[in-house]
């Protein structure tokens, strides 16, 4: 049974799995950014934040296709591809968290369950040259006893690589670890790897309330009461 967003929820665990952009970062106006300097580089038509918000959860690759896509209405040559994934990257790295926040009760939670002995993984399709920095430059890289991103085409989320890859490097069960997100990509990544899946109310990829393996629904991440089991 779904929990409401008001609801007290609770949950015995081990370990917790969090999504990045659109979960605990507000990561779209620099990504939109950087999205639109690469765009012109291409003379084309710059978009909204709300039109790039639209498109975010599948990294940068695949971001910026759907940003050409959008603006121009074709599809980038393989050889465009290698050239303008370069730039926007080159774009991005310069300002990762320029823009960008992190979600009210984001910071509060990891405290929160970092002192309760809980171990904590973020779990991303961001490549780990830009995962990594931006959790630096957030001042949330230490919260995180590992960080696993989507360097390989296999490990992308809905695929749930990076959550069994979390759960055998911390050697806990898959009942004993829940995972958070704001895409359906994140439940479905969850329910594959035998995990419960929790989705927060903003983000960008809008859980659907009835979607498969969502517990719960938050709106923010310290509504969640993890309670670290001894076992």
């Amino acid at each position: 049974m779904l929990h409401s967003q008001i609801e007290s929820i609770v949950y015995n665990v081990k370990a917790v799995a969090i999504d990045l952009d659109g979960t605990m970062i507000h990561s779209a106006p620099d990504l939109a950014a950087a999205a639109n300097l690469t765009l012109a580089q291409m003379n084309a038509p710059i978009l909204s934040v709300e039109t790039v918000i639209g498109m975010i959860g599948d990294g940068i690759d695949t971001l910026l296709k759907r940003c050409v896509r959008e603006s121009l209405g074709k599809d980038l040559s393989d050889n465009e591809m290698v050239k303008y994934r370069r730039v926007m990257r080159e774009f991005y790295a310069v300002d990762l968290f320029t823009q960008s926040h992190i979600y009210p009760g984001v910071v509060s939670a990891l405290k929160e369950w970092r002192e309760k002995g809980i171990l904590l993984a973020c779990i991303t399709n961001k490549a780990s040259e830009l995962t990594l920095p931006l959790l630096e430059l957030a001042q949330l890289a230490d919260y995180f006893d590992h960080t696993y991103c989507a360097d390989r085409a296999d490990y992308r989320k809905p695929d749930p690589a990076m959550i069994h890859s979390f759960l055998s490097d911390s050697n806990i069960a898959s009942e004993y670890c829940i995972m958070i997100g704001d895409s359906v990509h994140d439940l479905h990544a969850a329910e594959s790897a035998g995990v419960a899946g929790i989705g927060v109310s903003y983000g960008y990829g809008k859980v659907a309330p009835d979607g498969d393996n969502l517990h719960a629904i938050v709106d923010r991440l310290d509504a969640i009461d993890l309670r670290l089991v001894n076992i």
